[in-house]
């Protein structure tokens, strides 16, 4: 009889961790991760200010 519970216990603790890790993988909440997950492409501009000496200027002109 011990064995029959020991088996399902370990079987509920077998699934509830593999929905655990299937949220930390997708990095969304267990509950929201039923819905269809949607990714959008986001470009990303990276800009630096560059001081410019005088010399510079005047060999642009």
């Amino acid at each position: 009889m011990k064995d029959k519970f020991f088996l399902i216990g370990a079987t509920a603790g077998g699934f509830m961790l593999s929905v655990a890790l299937t949220g930390i993988l997708r990095g969304t909440p267990v509950i929201s991760s039923h819905g269809q997950t949607v990714i959008h492409p986001v470009s990303v501009s990276y800009v630096a200010a560059k001081t410019v000496s005088k010399e510079e200027v005047e060999s642009q002109k």
